[in-house]
């Protein structure tokens, strides 16, 4: 990406500079683009779940199952420089326009707190922001390689999570 040049993105894409330039006012934009597809991506298949009243562990399945598959349709090298574009405090917040994974996870677990399969001493919004944190761990572990199956990745860490949801458990203040 570092040596990628505009023009040939354009090549590649099929488009002149000044189409570019209209989509995008640098070619780190690009990236930018690929989190919000993925966090609309993941927002609208929390949205089906909810419609749909499926479980919270449904609703997560569904849900990683979609941003796996979008992930891995990537190649990792991309996936790391679009989370480390994210990461840049001084281009995220400004740029930035989409949903966040978090939204996403909070829709499920505030419709599983509903109907009693999450703890009401936790709001939704701190589970989806921890869930979220994991979830973005994941992603840069595969995109560097260091976990070779991210759907068994995510699916774990999202069931530990959720373990420590459940209305029996008793958290510390």
């Amino acid at each position: 990406m570092e040596d990628t040049r505009v023009e040939e993105i354009c090549q590649a894409a099929g488009v002149t500079k000044g189409t570019f330039y209209f989509h995008f006012a640098h070619k780190e934009d690009i990236l930018l683009e690929m989190g919000v597809e993925t966090a609309t991506l993941l927002n609208d298949t929390a949205d089906r779940c909810v419609r749909s009243d499926r479980s919270l562990d449904d609703s997560l399945r569904m849900m990683l199952n979609a941003l796996a598959r979008n992930i891995k349709s990537t190649p990792p090298a991309a996936v790391s420089r679009a989370l480390a574009e994210f990461r840049r405090p001084h281009r995220a917040p400004v740029s930035y326009q989409g949903p966040a994974f978090a939204e996403a996870f909070e829709k499920v677990f505030a419709k599983a707190q509903e109907k009693g399969e999450v703890t009401e001493n936790i709001e939704p919004g701190e589970m989806s922001q921890i869930l979220e944190a994991l979830v973005v761990d994941s992603i840069m572990e595969w995109s560097h390689g260091r976990l070779g199956r991210l759907n068994q990745a995510l699916y774990r860490r999202a069931a530990i999570v959720t373990a420590g949801l459940h209305p029996d458990v008793t958290l510390p203040s």
